[in-house]
């Protein structure tokens, strides 16, 4: 085996041993910003890694409340805590609601709580993809979910994207935008190298 075919047989298993974890969207049918998440979920798995979606509306959990116990919510968060937990990267991804993220996506990210006990807690300083659908007000979006990401000890990737509703076909939800999917593989490349680089590289 000659040095370049090594080369890329090693960067396909690399990617191939990463299991990315995506969560977003509304509670909302149809909801385009989960369209968004499974684009970029798409992208990834293109290139080889591992994907799961966590769908909002499918979770279907309620109003975060710090005083129930695990056993007092729906079982859907308890896979929701195994899948954070199982994951080597993770991309959020909300629409914009008044400016700023969905309350539904920050529900979600706030059940998370549970893994506050854990070694390390919540997303475990790995790395996170943040995206968001919506115009201008996107990146409000973004700046919160970076927020978030930092208070969960997540590490967000350099490149973040913000994907405009005509970037998707309002038939199929599929997205249309090559600018778009130019910007979704950079931060997904980014994602892996650096999911590697700190943590599967030293196993």
């Amino acid at each position: 085996m000659d040095g370049e075919t090594k080369s890329v047989k090693d960067k396909n298993l690399k990617r191939s041993s990463i299991r990315i974890l995506g969560i977003g969207g509304s509670a909302r049918r149809g909801s385009r910003s989960l369209s968004a998440l499974r684009a970029a979920l798409g992208v990834a798995e293109a290139v080889g890694a591992q994907t799961v979606m966590a769908d909002v509306r499918q979770l279907d959990l309620p109003v975060y409340d710090s005083d129930r116990s695990l056993d007092e919510y729906p079982p859907t968060l308890r896979w929701l805590l195994d899948e954070v937990r199982a994951a080597d990267a993770y991309i959020l991804c909300s629409p914009t609601y008044h400016g700023t993220i969905a309350g539904g996506v920050k529900n979600v990210l706030d059940a998370l709580n549970f893994l506050a006990d854990d070694t390390p807690p919540y997303f475990g300083g790995k790395v996170v993809g943040l995206t968001a659908l919506g115009g201008g007000g996107a990146m409000h979006v973004i700046d919160a979910l970076h927020h978030s990401t930092s208070a969960l000890n997540g590490l967000s990737a350099p490149t973040v994207v913000t994907v405009p509703g005509s970037a998707l076909d309002p038939e199929s939800g599929e997205l249309r935008d090559p600018a778009t999917r130019k910007r979704l593989q950079s931060m997904v490349e980014q994602m892996i190298a650096l999911t590697y680089g700190l943590h599967l590289g030293k196993q």
